[in-house]
């Protein structure tokens, strides 16, 4: 690993749903040009009023590169974790960001896996939001005990997952 940028492409947790539930789009951002290259912009009828659309983003390709990449909101624009200001800025070495980024991936697909495990398969809503879900399904009714137990090894990874996220990849300067 070489660059900031290198490492960008190792991550996408700010694009497949982990750190982000959404990208809200900003005056200057053309939203009809982005529907037409397949990003689903919504404006909510309920809630806030401005345009964005959901995570994980449906320009995030396999290798990590974005298709929409020369057309990217705002928000995407601007957006720089932490982990990546401290790699770039030569605060921690490359070797130590991509340690950081390997173990917020890991745990990401550890909360994908046990999210499946307990019925929800919907990977087109940002983590957040299917965890919310599912703590709503099961507080609403009775779970054997194996439901309960993976739920509680789900709780446990969601809130290792957000403490690292918050302390290595939010900044707090960022408006997503």
């Amino acid at each position: 690993m070489k660059s900031a940028e290198d490492l960008c492409l190792a991550c996408g947790l700010c694009c497949d749903g982990t750190l982000f539930g959404h990208v809200r789009l900003v005056a200057g951002d053309d939203a009809k040009k982005l529907k037409s290259l397949g990003l689903p912009v919504v404006a909510p009828r309920t809630g806030p009023t401005f345009k964005r659309f959901p995570q994980p983003c449906a320009a995030l390709c396999a290798d990590g590169t974005c298709r929409v990449y020369a057309d990217r909101p705002a928000q995407c624009r601007r957006f720089e974790c932490g982990v990546f200001k401290a790699a770039r800025e030569g605060e921690i070495p490359f070797s130590t960001a991509l340690r950081t980024v390997k173990q917020a991936r890991r745990l990401a697909d550890s909360v994908r896996r046990l999210l499946r495990a307990l019925g929800d398969t919907d990977d087109h809503l940002g983590l957040d939001a299917r965890f919310a879900r599912v703590h709503r399904r099961l507080e609403s009714g009775a779970a054997d005990a194996a439901a309960a137990n993976a739920y509680a090894d789900l709780s446990q990874a969601m809130h290792r997952l957000t403490l690292l996220t918050h302390d290595k990849f939010h900044t707090r300067a960022e408006a997503r």
